[in-house]
């Protein structure tokens, strides 16, 4: 029955997801966590951060939740999962963008491309808020995310060093 339960949801969020996955982080974690109990908070954050290194879409850690949640299958979980994840979507945009692109010069594109930006930039937002209920209690984190987000936002360091140096704060901070 979990197997079923990893399709059904993996396909309502693949559905969802449009925008980029990031937006679909916060129900993923109320299924995942919340409503079915595969994983915990904690998992689920380092889930995510493993999907955030390999290379590909992040959401490509549904298939860790999918063999997570099923012990005496693992391999099957992750694949239903993983293909749950992105077959529904992909197809679904490749039949939109046959559409979309005979509507080019429609003025409702850059309408309906305008009134989603405020919408994905919210779903991201919770996303993140998501991810940092996984993250380990106390100010070193909060700390290091601040700074981080700094270092971002006025320096031109780029995002791989900045991992590489927060992960190396957390390591030597949090052990």
């Amino acid at each position: 029955m979990t197997v079923l339960h990893l399709i059904w949801t993996f396909a309502q969020l693949s559905v969802l997801g449009f925008g980029g996955g990031k937006g679909i982080i916060p129900q993923m974690h109320a299924d995942a966590v919340d409503r079915y109990h595969w994983i915990s908070s904690q998992q689920f954050t380092q889930f995510y951060t493993i999907g955030k290194l390999v290379p590909g879409p992040t959401t490509i850690f549904a298939a860790l939740v999918g063999y997570a949640a099923t012990p005496a299958r693992p391999l099957l979980g992750a694949a239903a999962a993983a293909l749950a994840m992105f077959v529904p979507s992909s197809a679904i945009m490749v039949a939109f963008d046959a559409f979309w692109e005979r509507f080019q010069a429609s003025p409702w594109r850059l309408i309906i491309s305008r009134g989603l930006a405020p919408a994905i930039v919210g779903l991201v937002w919770s996303s993140v808020e998501t991810i940092a209920r996984g993250t380990p209690a106390g100010a070193v984190p909060y700390v290091v995310a601040a700074v981080v987000a700094f270092l971002m936002l006025r320096t031109k360091i780029g995002a791989p060093l900045l991992i590489v140096l927060a992960g190396a704060v957390g390591v030597v901070a949090l052990r």
